[in-house]
């Protein structure tokens, strides 16, 4: 089937738009539902990972990453905002959490003694 390509010059009346023929993958793609990065696959887990940020409680799905991308691409809208460890925005309290990394430097410069109550970073703290 052609399909008609307009241009400016086509529209005037008298003259002819050529013909063109584009190629078949340019036309109308289905696209392609996307799929997770290689980063955050899901893991069959069986425990869920509890965090509590403020008033707010989430259940994340294990997968292998940074717990902070896991969570947002389970669409858990956990706040955030360095993703460096530096601003603590993103200070979580492991209330169910297997398979979690012991605490980096910058998680214990940043929270200290309170490592010992359970509270992380989520953008430090990777899921195993």
């Amino acid at each position: 089937m052609n399909k008609r390509v307009f241009t400016v010059g086509s529209l005037i009346p008298g003259s002819l738009a050529p013909v063109l023929n584009p190629p078949a993958s340019t036309l109308f793609e289905k696209e392609e539902p996307k799929q997770q990065s290689d980063a955050i696959k899901e893991e069959p887990h069986s425990e869920k990972i509890i965090v509590l940020q403020g008033e707010n409680k989430f259940e994340i799905t294990p997968a292998n990453g940074k717990l902070l991308d896991v969570a947002l691409n389970q669409r858990k809208p956990i706040k955030y905002k360095c993703r460096k460890g530096t601003c603590g925005q993103c200070i979580v309290q492991i209330l169910q959490g297997p398979g979690l990394s012991k605490p980096n430097e910058q998680e214990q410069i940043k929270l200290g003694n309170e490592l010992n109550n359970g509270y992380r970073l989520a953008c430090q703290t990777d899921i195993l």
